[in-house]
């Protein structure tokens, strides 16, 4: 009953994120029952895409799991398919922000700080699409070698 509300809850959001004015910088994809792909570029290079894979095991409860996808290939284990932006860490393959697990993951403290804590309230694939972009506009630095 869980992984049909999550499904539910996140298709409902999908196409509600699908049709803000944001959206136009976006390029979406609903992969899985629990999976979305965005493909955004930063203001700062726009021929420059990136492509974000968002895996939930609960939605919107917890976070989700963030990786980059290198569209050519599929694989989400290439460094060169991320971004160079404050905290994420290509080398690691994840990233030490409180908006995806492996930040959790890497800080279990921020569970109880309410500085970090998860949001789990509102359209939580469009905030998290929505910092992404913030991200990739304010602190992009080129594309991890």
């Amino acid at each position: 009953m869980a992984d049909e509300l999550s499904e539910l809850n996140l298709g409902e959001d999908f196409k509600k994120a699908s049709v803000v004015p944001d959206a136009r910088r976006w390029q979406l994809v609903k992969a899985g029952p629990l999976e979305v792909w965005a493909t955004m570029s930063s203001e700062r290079a726009p021929a420059e895409s990136f492509q974000a894979q968002l895996l939930w095991e609960s939605y919107p409860g917890e976070p989700p799991f963030l990786k980059f996808r290198d569209p050519a290939t599929g694989r989400l284990d290439l460094p060169s398919a991320w971004p160079k932006v404050r905290g994420f860490r290509p080398q690691s393959l994840d990233a030490c922000v409180n908006w995806c697990q492996e930040g959790f993951k890497l800080h279990p403290e921020w569970r109880a700080d309410v500085r970090f804590h998860w949001e789990a309230h509102g359209n939580v694939l469009l905030k998290i699409l929505r910092i992404l972009q913030g991200e990739l506009d304010d602190f992009f630095d080129g594309r991890y070698p």
